[in-house]
């Protein structure tokens, strides 16, 4: 009976050093994964990825996503992210991390060309409630392709109160949104907002040329011309702006006086 005890109090000291000794190796490797970079930040993800399943194993895979993007392996990032959304939607991931995943993906897609997909995924990222602004600007551009103006306001709303959302691409998307429901008085007022937004001169060149385009539109010629001549100075890409320009001075000259000789024939 006392080897028997003697046995069993053996195999439960081992049992339970092996049990230790797989939870130090499992941390050890959960900080790697999400602290580390490189080559052991991925075989350590990937060792979990195998090892844990539903939200962990969705975060495990938005992580090794991570450090692929950071390799450039663009193809592996998106197979981890399209593998990290399908997880943690299964499992019930907290909306918030979800809305990372998906933003992840609209930038993955972007990268790629696929607009359908970028279009889905940004949807999905704001649905989830994202706070990038960048997501919810793309999502935008994407409706006014599509012709869906009031959609594009509608988001460009909302988005308003993200923070760090009000800057020149956040202005110059909704001046195209409104200036495509024709609204170009409402297009002027953002980008007159747009431009007392400190941003480097390129920045600064592209919203003016809006302005000026804007203004043409109003007729507001005088200062169509102000904002369409500092863009082509600025170095804008507006092969437009020369042709515009030549149409306002003509508008802008004075009608030709009447000579002497003609009065008199008068």
């Amino acid at each position: 009976m006392k080897k028997i005890l003697k046995w069993a109090g053996v195999l439960f000291g081992v049992s339970a050093a092996a049990s230790v000794a797989l939870s130090l190796f499992v941390s050890s490797k959960k900080k790697t994964c999400l602290q580390g970079e490189g080559w052991p930040a991925m075989e350590a993800c990937s060792f979990l990825v195998n090892w844990q399943s539903g939200t962990d194993k969705a975060e495990y895979l938005f992580r090794r996503a991570q450090l692929r993007a950071k390799g450039q392996m663009w193809d592996g990032e998106l197979a981890d992210l399209e593998a990290a959304a399908a997880a943690g939607l299964d499992a019930g991931l907290a909306k918030e991390r979800l809305a990372l995943i998906y933003g992840g993906l609209v930038k993955a897609y972007g990268l790629k060309g696929d607009a359908p997909a970028v279009v889905r995924s940004a949807g999905l990222a704001v649905q989830a409630g994202i706070t990038d602004p960048e997501i919810h600007i793309a999502l935008a551009g994407a409706y006014i392709e599509e012709k869906k103006f009031a959609e594009a306001v509608e988001l460009l709303d909302r988005a308003g109160s993200l923070p760090n959302a009000k800057k020149h691409p956040y202005y110059n998307m909704l001046a195209a949104a409104y200036g495509g429901l024709g609204e170009y008085e409402k297009a002027y007022d953002a980008l007159k907002t747009a431009l007392t937004v400190p941003a480097p001169r390129p920045v600064l060149a592209s919203t003016s040329k809006n302005m000026g385009l804007a203004c043409f539109e109003l007729k507001r010629y005088g200062e169509a011309e102000t904002y369409l001549a500092y863009a082509l100075r600025a170095g804008a890409d507006c092969p437009e702006c020369g042709l515009l320009l030549t149409t306002i001075r003509g508008a802008l000259e004075p009608a030709p006086r009447p000579s002497r000789a003609k009065k008199q024939r008068n």
